[in-house]
């Protein structure tokens, strides 16, 4: 059984983190209303992979929210497995980045994993002996307190969690999961749900147990964005070698072939995807180095080009006497028929 190093403390493991950003995109609304029970809150919107202006900062969801129809408000979820130290002056600095960038006050919102006897902290304090004299205030969630709501159907959306609150993580609680995650409606969520359910299975079950028991539900895994979004992420950080390694054993211990198949052709595009990817990276450290920052909007503008695309703005970057020069090389390539004259 793969062991995933939880030594980091409240730090979410990569496993960890993937099923929680799936379920965060998935399923806002669940999140909303276990934090702010009978508070008239409607979410509007997501705002995907959003970065702050600060050096490595990334926020992974930030949902849009009204309140009573017509205040809007940002909703920043934060995930973790135990407490850290530093969290409480992490959610000041979050909220505060994103107040500043959209002009929207934040709802800043820690969801605990792990059991903890000691409280948690929901604010983070600045002191003059014991004076205090700045106070940033958040919600913090137990989640394992909600263990027997999602047992009884209320929360459905979280019963990959199962396991993770279960005195006895056995065969008994896997299998509630999957009645609770059946119930999804959606074809797509409900392929994620089992994608979850699988990967923090894995951490109590071997793979082989885990692919017995799923037996019947392997068709629908096909339909899961999860193992789409892993292969990207895997490529991008270049480890395609053991990517492909871990693929070939779950598929030889028990997959369908049809299954096989479509993983097979995630695999190809995951390359194609990782090339394009690797230019990309390739790229910002051209235009960091000549002209010491990035044309606006970058990212997005280079997301719907080709690899043939990418190498011509390469050399374009390589080429350019200034950024404006790079900019039109770039509008020229995206938009053709806005060439300029």
């Amino acid at each position: 059984m793969e062991e995933w190093n939880e030594q980091a403390g409240g730090e979410l493991p990569h496993p960890y983190d993937r099923v929680l950003k799936v379920l965060a995109r998935n399923y806002p609304e669940g999140f909303l209303q276990i934090a702010l029970p009978g508070v008239s809150v409607r979410l509007v919107g997501t705002l995907e992979n959003v970065e702050l202006a600060l050096p490595e900062r990334r926020v992974d969801f930030v949902h849009r929210v009204v309140y009573n129809e017509d205040e809007e408000r940002l909703l920043h979820i934060e995930f973790q497995l135990g407490h850290r130290g530093e969290v409480p002056r992490r959610l000041f600095v979050y909220s505060a980045a994103l107040t500043e960038q959209f002009d929207l006050p934040v709802i800043s919102l820690v969801f605990y994993l792990t059991r903890r006897r000691t409280p948690l902290p929901s604010a983070y304090e600045v002191r003059v002996g014991e004076v205090v004299t700045n106070r940033f205030e958040y919600t913090v969630v137990k989640l394992w307190e909600y263990e027997e709501e999602i047992r009884a159907g209320r929360w459905p959306e979280l019963a990959p969690l199962l396991l993770l609150f279960a005195e006895q993580p056995d065969a008994t609680v896997l299998a509630q999961e999957r009645t609770l995650i059946l119930q999804e409606a959606d074809a797509r969520k409900r392929a994620d749900l089992l994608a979850c359910a699988v990967t923090i299975g894995s951490r109590y079950f071997d793979r082989d147990f885990l692919w017995r028991f799923f037996r019947e539900e392997v068709e629908m895994l096909r339909e899961a964005s999860f193992i789409e979004e892993w292969l990207k992420e895997k490529l991008e950080e270049g480890h395609m070698k053991g990517l492909q390694q871990g693929l070939q054993q779950g598929l030889q211990q028990g997959l369908q072939q049809g299954l096989q198949q479509g993983l097979q052709q995630g695999i190809q595009l995951g390359r194609e995807e990782g090339k394009r990817l690797e230019r990309q990276r390739i790229l910002r450290r051209i235009l960091e180095h000549r002209f010491e920052r990035l044309p606006v909007h970058l990212d997005d503008r280079l997301d719907p080009l080709s690899l043939e695309q990418l190498d011509r703005l390469v050399d374009a970057a390589l080429e350019a006497a200034t950024l404006d020069d790079f900019e039109a090389a770039l509008t020229e390539l995206s938009h053709p028929d806005k060439r300029t004259p």
